[in-house]
């Protein structure tokens, strides 16, 4: 447990009476075993013998170890009854909780959600946690009226108008295992972080620098009152060293939060369970790039009397006067709460039961004959409910029939005009191939006999069949016909075939005959 020394005049405890007819708050810290009370603007060391005081409200708060938090999206076209349903499955997913624990989810809707997409920050705690770790304090003082989450104490300033409402504030606070940062932008919750370097791990790291193994209250002490000056120059360099760490570690942590959230910060608040440290002012100027402002805010005429009265307390107690005002139980989380007023309780409902029952038996008759005038009622109009269902149900069947009758005829349609405009393209690709791949038959004729005459040979037919056309050649030697032959073939788009070359012995003059076919090539 985290304890400072005490002063050398020491605050006498006394009990504060609270005027007639208002309430006194209770505070209990259960890291620091603290407890105060507060009434009539005055603070005071409050003793939990009494149990369940009706003009007490008792308040405490989980520390932010405790907590689970996640940032969930979920799509706006969710219907609103499905929304905590997509929020708890993907939470579930996110942190991998444990299907057999038990927890408490809460969430809040932040104001980065867009037109797609709501984002909502949420926070889980084990309800474990809030029923055992908390029960000691329901053992003394019968209920805990409300039990807040530490991000959210901060809320408190803007409602009670302490902070203004047009500012993106950042609180760090560190306490003994414990220590996170939270920030709010118009008043409201925006984003928060656990933070590794809680005051134990500050003492560790010191020691290991220091090699000095000093106990753990006197360096709180020594933190407290000297802050990280100390007169001891080997003290103060090795406490530079472990705040510098710190708060470059922060400012890795600030970059990442406000450049996720587009935003830059106003203020710094900075505090801890031992109060404030003097010097780690020039650390948050310089890592952080904000001027730090006091994480020390007053409501108690006598608050300067109690040094170990904690900024987190202070808190509570601004929580409990904002919640005494407007009952808002959605982040309470206490497990230990007082009970309803009587016509809400069991009995008290039990009791309501009984006397129901009796003006039942009482007006049995009229019951009857109402309870049955109204069933008649209810069938008549579920009846025409019915039938008015049934034909929208039919004209639905009707429509939707026609329009699978359009669709097949236009498949029809589809396929026949297909049809047409395949027939079509192999028209056009036959044409062109017609036009453009192929020789036009007079310019083969053309070349055809030029080549004949250069052998002085002579054309005696011509045959069209087909792709091919059949010249009948006469040539007066054999040699004249091969050359033209040859001639012929290489004769770029003709291919020649002629299976023989005959003498043609029955003319006077001889000559030789042969059938040229010519393929026009693509």
């Amino acid at each position: 447990m985290l304890k400072l020394k005490s002063k050398e005049t020491k605050v006498k405890k006394k009990k504060q009476k609270a005027e007639k007819g208002s309430t006194t708050i209770v505070t209990i810290d259960r890291v620091n075993e603290q407890t105060f009370g507060f009434a009539g603007n005055e603070v005071f060391h409050y003793e939990r013998i009494k149990k369940g005081a009706k003009n007490e409200f008792y308040i405490t708060y989980l520390p932010y170890k405790d907590i689970l938090t996640t940032t969930v999206e979920v799509s706006r076209s969710t219907p609103d009854d499905e929304v905590i349903d997509a929020i708890t499955i993907k939470t579930y997913e996110d942190l991998s909780l444990n299907p057999d624990d038990d927890f408490k989810i809460t969430y809040l809707e932040s104001d980065m959600s867009d037109n797609d997409n709501r984002i909502y920050n949420v926070f889980v705690v084990n309800n474990s946690i809030l029923r055992s770790d908390l029960s000691y304090i329901a053992d003394n003082t019968k209920y805990i009226d409300y039990v807040a989450k530490a991000p959210f104490l901060m809320y408190s300033l803007y409602k009670r108008n302490i902070l203004p409402s047009n500012t993106v504030d950042c609180f760090i606070y560190f306490q003994e295992e414990d220590a996170f940062l939270v920030i709010y932008q118009n008043g409201k919750y925006l984003d928060s972080r656990s933070i590794r370097y809680n005051l134990k791990f500050i003492w560790d790291k010191f020691v290991e620098l220091s090699g000095d193994r000093i106990d753990i209250n006197d360096f709180y002490s020594m933190l407290s009152k000297d802050g990280l000056i100390s007169e001891n120059a080997i003290d103060s360099d090795n406490l530079i060293q472990v705040f510098d760490e710190i708060f470059l570690y922060i400012s890795d942590i600030l970059t990442s939060v406000t450049k996720v959230n587009k935003i830059s910060l106003d203020n710094v608040f900075f505090s801890t369970d031992i109060g404030n440290i003097k010097g780690s002012e020039e650390f948050i100027t310089e890592r952080l790039g904000v001027e730090p402002k006091p994480f020390d805010f007053n409501i108690a005429i006598n608050q300067k009397d109690f040094e170990d009265l904690t900024q987190l307390d202070i808190l509570m107690m601004l929580t409990a006067k904002e919640y005494l005002i407007n009952k808002d139980d959605e982040y309470n989380y206490s497990a230990f709460l007082r009970p309803p007023p009587l016509a809400q309780r069991p009995v008290g409902k039990l009791i309501g039961v009984g006397v129901a029952a009796l003006i039942a038996i009482l007006a049995y008759p009229a019951y009857q004959y109402g309870h049955g005038f109204y069933n008649q009622k209810l069938t008549e109009k579920k009846e025409i409910e019915y039938t008015q269902k049934d034909k929208e149900k039919k004209r639905i069947e009707s429509a939707l029939a026609n329009l699978q009758d359009q669709i097949n005829k236009k498949r029809e349609e589809i396929a026949a005009e297909q049809k047409i405009l395949k027939e079509r393209s192999d028209l056009l690709t036959a044409m062109y191939n017609k036009k453009v791949e192929y020789p036009m038959k007079s310019k083969a004729i053309f070349d055809m006999t030029n080549m004949i005459n250069k052998q002085s040979g002579e054309l005696v037919a011509i045959h069209n069949i087909d792709e091919n056309l059949t010249f009948e050649v006469r040539t007066e030697t054999e040699k004249k016909m091969t050359e033209l032959l040859k001639a012929i073939s290489n004769t770029k788009g003709y291919n020649v075939d002629t299976k023989l070359i005959l003498l043609d012995e029955n003319n006077q003059t001889i000559a030789y005959e042969s059938n040229v076919s010519v393929e026009m090539k693509k």
